[in-house]
């Protein structure tokens, strides 16, 4: 029984916690295509930035690459003038051109004053054996070269019978003999001109009615092919023997000459096939001759550092006539056939062309380590992008400065081992993986060895570069589509 005063039981006990509300789980909204684009655009945006900026780099090595291309161009200059110094030392360039003789006539009408006729010879035999070296001048170098000459044939009046003027016309006492020779400075000895069992005694002159010599890389060819040149571009060596002649007489008989020549001469050696038939013969030491002139050899050997080189040729393969009025000097001159023993210096034109792929290398290498920070997760500066570029133009002035003293392909070799080794070294320590670094150098490799080949070649040159592009951007393309894939 309970009293009033009595303390009810549940005083005594704890408060218990209010039961727990029971609340919904909250509900996500279902994700939208829009913020996926927008998360994969925030993700994308570095790498949209930095593939802007290498680009940029890119475009921007242009210019010392520009540079590069102008400092080839100078050094070649530099070569040419230096060769054509020595040559001028030496002697010049050689074109024998003779015996022409020209014969002045009387006048034969009321409107014609009298004038002169060139009269060639009825055949022409010419032999020449070159004995050729070399001289330096520091890293230059040019072929110089000696040779003797022996010039024989015979020549005939019947030619003159075409022209329409009478015999009695021709002034024979007054005919004179010319052989024209490209510089006279060469003319080490030369026996007198025996012509008809008489001999004659020649003099040095210059007569560009008869004789005008340009050098041969001077020479040019209209559309017609008709020889283009002035007075001013005739060298200021050429020159030709001249004499009275006393000998020729109106008469039907053939006059047989010969002449012998020691001459000194720098490069070119040609001949004027000016008889109604020619046979030409040049043979010498060169190592690598090159047949230039209007004609090619009929037959030529080239082996063990020798050559022989022959030419038959006859009046008809040319465009001026045995005998004719007026100057037929650059005509002639344009006919010959010449031998060219240039040394074969191609330094500075593989370089050239090795330069006009510099901004493949540099995109195909910018592109590989753009992947390599990809798979590395490893951000690589811009400014590092730079340097590596700058690696790769460096490669070329290597290339130049070791090309003029040791061989272009042993050049190569070094300048492309000391250029993927430092970058090599220089993405080792940037990334921290030598196996990357060393997947990005034999890239490298790759392509240096390719555009090495693409060097050696000449005819299949632009096949070979277009396939093997069409191939790298195959597999960049192919490489972009499996990280593609990797970052979904």
């Amino acid at each position: 029984m309970s009293t009033d005063n009595e303390t009810p039981v549940h005083d005594f006990l704890p408060e218990l916690p209010p039961p727990p509300v029971n609340v919904p789980p909250e509900v996500k909204p279902p994700f939208m295509a829009s913020d996926r684009k927008s998360d994969e655009g925030k993700r994308n945006q570095p790498l949209g930035m930095k593939i802007l900026f290498i680009a940029l780099i890119s475009l921007g090595l242009l210019i010392p690459d520009l540079f590069m291309m102008s400092l080839i161009s100078d050094r070649e200059h530099a070569q040419n003038t230096t060769v054509a110094e020595i040559s001028s030392s030496w002697s010049g360039e050689q074109l024998i051109s003779g015996p022409i003789i020209t014969i002045p006539y009387d006048s034969i009408s009321p409107d014609d004053t009298g004038g002169k006729v060139r009269l060639l010879p009825e055949s022409l035999n010419f032999d020449a054996d070159v004995k050729s070296q070399a001289l330096h001048r520091g890293i230059y170098e040019s072929v110089v070269y000696n040779t003797d000459i022996r010039l024989s044939g015979d020549i005939s009046l019947s030619p003159l019978e075409s022209l329409g003027i009478p015999m009695s016309a021709y002034r024979f006492k007054d005919a004179t003999v010319t052989v024209g020779i490209g510089d006279l400075k060469g003319v080490e000895d030369i026996s007198a001109l025996e012509l008809a069992g008489h001999k004659i005694e020649m003099e040095g002159g210059r007569n560009l009615q008869v004789y005008s010599f340009s050098n041969i890389d001077e020479m040019e060819w209209n559309d017609d092919y008709v020889y283009v040149t002035d007075n001013s571009a005739v060298s200021q060596g050429s020159g030709c023997m001249e004499a009275q002649t006393g000998v020729i007489k109106n008469d039907s008989v053939k006059y047989p000459y010969s002449l012998t020549m020691k001459l000194r001469g720098s490069r070119v050696l040609g001949v004027t096939p000016i008889g109604r038939h020619n046979d030409i013969v040049i043979s010498g030491d060169c190592k690598s001759p090159s047949f230039k002139g209007m004609f090619l050899p009929s037959d030529r050997e080239v082996a063990d550092g020798d050559f022989k080189a022959t030419w038959t040729l006859n009046s008809i393969n040319r465009d001026y006539p045995q005998a004719f009025v007026g100057n037929r000097a650059s005509s002639i001159t344009a006919s010959a056939a010449v031998v060219d023993m240039l040394v074969p210096v191609d330094r500075y034109q593989k370089t050239d062309r090795a330069i006009k792929y510099a901004i493949i290398v540099v995109l195909l290498t910018f592109i590989a380590v753009l992947f390599a920070e990809i798979m590395m997760h490893h951000p690589i500066h811009i400014f590092q992008y730079l340097l590596v570029g700058l690696a790769l133009i460096l490669f070329y002035s290597l290339l130049l400065s070791l090309a003029e003293h040791i061989s272009f392909g042993l050049s190569y070799l070094i300048a492309s081992v000391m250029t993927i080794g430092m970058i090599y070294l220089y993405m080792k320590g940037v990334l921290g993986s030598g196996k990357v670094a060393l997947a990005i150098g034999v890239l490298l490799l790759i392509i240096y060895v390719f555009i090495y080949i693409l060097l050696c070649l000449e005819t299949f040159a632009l096949l070979t570069g277009s396939i093997g592009l069409f191939i790298a951007l195959a597999a960049i393309m192919y490489a972009t589509l499996k990280l593609r894939i990797e970052n979904r």
